[in-house]
């Protein structure tokens, strides 16, 4: 095989971390046309007065997922398809044909829904978010297209294809009538709803190219769906007997560090989000992705092994974890409060997903609180009352990590020591110009106690004793800046929760 060739693009995102609210953005607006009791047909239909909320969050960033045209065969196939039907009973109770509206991810075209509204007005959307600093992040799906997008007639070569001379019919869970390869991972089985493109056709390279380029003319983030499956190792496993009959060589370079340096040349400050599942994550970051989702953190924290989650923390580069996207959920996901099993725990995993360098990756429904799914072909899911706890939770915090203190600073990870009881206590610090944070989290059933030696505790106008804050209940204790820069600051923490201290 050809050696790999990568170039790193530089990065433009923030030291510290980002904040992003993703929304599906179709279930939205018919959730929006229920509360506002008004059609909510076009994305410039959104009431404004919702953007500009999730702005006064902190928020920079919002990901409209799903905005792009879609095809008549995947609703068909979402319609109609047994298993599916039996999971939309389950997770939906009494849902109606008009509940199925077509998984996002079967693209035909990278041109606005019609359903959303118009390219104008995702183009004025845009206008009208930048002008109160949030950036608009769009999908850009590159693994496969839609069954029905016109390549699949025009433009066969640019698909995976049986092997020649494959005897017809084809295998019909691995294949399309015509012979191209449904979109697949490689494991799990087939997406049959889409047709699997080839990356190691120079043709497709360029046309995909030019799509990305059109999603970025739209957007200042770009969400890209099973990134990995894109790296010439793992399409070239996935696909080594159809390429190999069809005389496919792989390509000198990965196609990311090709397609991400042309976008930047032409929007240098576009951010790119790779969805990827381990060990891959590190190769997206070096082809040039400013962020790589973190699922390992999502599922350490759920497995409650706390040495586990401080070597996740501590065994990686503040490179690494600075480009990794954390969450607690998301459209793939299983909501927080029924992951981790509870909304109070899943509270306690916030705490320290929200808090680590790199890009803060928020669902819409986690600050509910809610723990009924939304299906990715559903508009929407099962209603259940937000906790009121939760929604009080997420407001403080997010008031918190929208500090610059967490958007530019710089992370220091903090052993903390004195007793057993220090076991489940995770510790680190913040610091940017003349503000300090210090983040003690203890993610276990039992109450944890320890010292943290800070040894920029400085005294104030030349008294020992200083102001220490607990952002999280808005306390404030005294202590000697002294005492905390020898031997410590002493704490107690309950269990399933933390303290984000000001001092």
């Amino acid at each position: 095989m050809t050696s790999l060739i990568t170039k790193k693009v530089s990065s433009t995102v923030p030291a510290g971390g980002m904040m992003m609210y993703e929304v599906s953005t179709r279930p939205w607006m018919y959730n929006l046309s229920i509360t506002y009791n008004t059609p909510i047909n076009t994305l410039l239909d959104i009431p404004f007065e919702e953007f500009e909320n999730i702005k006064s969050m902190g928020f920079d960033m919002i990901w409209m997922m799903g905005v792009w045209e879609l095809g008549e065969y995947g609703l068909n196939y979402d319609q109609t398809n047994g298993p599916l039907l039996q999971h939309y009973a389950q997770v939906l109770p009494g849902y109606t044909q008009a509940d199925i509206i077509g998984s996002p991810y079967a693209v035909t075209n990278y041109s606005v829904n019609p359903q959303v509204g118009l390219e104008q007005d995702l183009v004025e959307l845009r206008k009208k978010l930048n002008a109160i600093g949030l950036l608009l992040m769009l999908d850009f799906v590159p693994n496969h297209t839609a069954v029905d997008a016109e390549w699949t007639t025009t433009e066969m070569d640019y698909y995976i294809r049986a092997p020649q001379g494959t005897p017809t019919p084809y295998d019909n869970n691995t294949y399309l009538p015509n012979g191209i390869a449904y979109g697949s991972a490689g494991w799990g089985g087939s997406w049959f709803d889409t047709a699997q493109l080839n990356y190691w056709n120079p043709n497709c390279i360029k046309a995909r190219i030019q799509q990305l380029l059109t999603v970025a003319s739209f957007a200042d983030a770009i969400r890209c769906d099973m990134a990995y499956l894109l790296l010439n190792s793992l399409f070239g496993s996935n696909w080594a007997t159809q390429l190999q009959s069809w005389g496919y060589e792989q390509p000198a370079q990965e196609f990311w560090s090709v397609a991400i340096e042309i976008v930047k040349q032409e929007y240098p400050n576009i951010i790119f989000l790779a969805e990827v599942y381990h060990p891959y994550e590190e190769n997206l970051q070096q082809v040039g992705f400013d962020y790589t989702y973190d699922k390992m953190l999502h599922d350490i924290l759920n497995g409650g092994d706390l040495n586990a989650v401080r070597a996740w923390i501590s065994g990686h580069s503040k490179q690494f974890t600075t480009h990794s996207a954390h969450f607690i959920s998301n459209h793939d996901e299983p909501r927080g409060a029924n992951f981790f099993g509870s909304w109070w725990r899943s509270d306690a995993a916030a705490l320290i997903t929200y808090t680590l360098p790199g890009l803060r990756f928020f669902w819409w429904g986690d600050f509910q609180g809610y723990s009924n799914q939304l299906d990715i072909h559903l508009r929407r899911e099962q209603s259940e009352p937000a906790i009121a706890d939760a929604m009080s939770f997420y407001q403080t915090l997010t008031s918190i990590v929208s500090d610059p203190v967490f958007k530019n600073g710089e992370f220091t990870y903090l052993n903390c020591t004195n007793d057993q009881e220090s076991w489940n206590l995770i510790a680190y610090k913040w610091t940017y110009q003349n503000e300090r944070r210090l983040c003690v989290l203890n993610f276990s059933d039992q109450q944890g106690t320890g010292n943290i030696i800070l040894d920029d505790a400085e005294p104030i106008n030349g008294n020992d004793t200083i102001p220490v804050t607990d952002l999280l209940s808005d306390t404030t204790y005294y202590r000697s800046s002294e005492q905390i820069r020898t031997t410590g600051l002493y704490v107690i923490i309950n269990s399933w929760y933390g303290q984000i201290f000001k001092y």
